[in-house]
This record gives C-alpha cells, structure tokens and sequence, in this order.
C-alpha cells in the first residue's frame, strides 16, 4: 500500500495521525514476528520432540524409533505432556515479543 501525505494543517492532527501511521507500521512488524513464533519441547533423552505455533498447533513431531519401545500410552503420554511444554514455550516467546505493547498506554 502506498504511503500518501496526510498532512491537514491542524498541527495537533497532523501529529496524531502521524503517530497513528507509526504505531500501525509497528503493530504489523509485531504481527508478523508472532506469526513466526514456534514452541519447541522434547523428551529428556531427546527421542520424542515436538513443535507448535504460536497458536498452540502441533507442526511438527519427531518420535526416533526407539521411542516406539516405550508402549503406545507411554509414548501418548509423553507426546501429550510434549505438546503442553511447547504450547507454553510458544506461549513465553509470544509474550516476550508482544509484551512492550500490552497495556502500556502511553510509552
């Protein structure tokens, strides 16, 4: 989109569409680090691993086949609890990124 010159000669509007057009262009910076946020957990001998959005979705799960000896509800289990610490982890970076913006008001 292209930037135009939005100047109305009222000094005071000028200054606030100003910081508007500024605290947009960062909003979108903001937006676009979260979308690339991920959450990432994994097994203590590392055979299980996972990987989440910033939304909590589950993109990617690594299960090393030795993990398979674990039987089917441990390895659930552990794959589930996975998932949470990874939703959390996601959940952390997400908060780091955009806490300068929450409930700040005035900076």
């Amino acid at each position: 989109m292209a930037e135009r010159d939005l100047r109305t000669g009222d000094l005071e509007l000028d200054r606030i569409m100003a910081e508007f057009q500024a605290n947009s262009q960062e909003f979108s910076e903001v937006i676009g680090l979260a979308g690339e946020i991920a959450g990432e957990a994994a097994s203590p001998d590392d055979k299980v691993r996972v990987r989440v959005s910033s939304s909590g979705q589950l993109t990617a799960l690594h299960i090393d086949p030795r993990a398979m000896r674990l039987g089917s509800r441990e390895l659930a289990e552990t794959i589930m609890d996975l998932s949470m610490r990874a939703t959390e982890d996601a959940a952390r970076r997400l908060m780091d990124v955009t806490r300068p913006y929450l409930g700040q008001g005035e900076r």
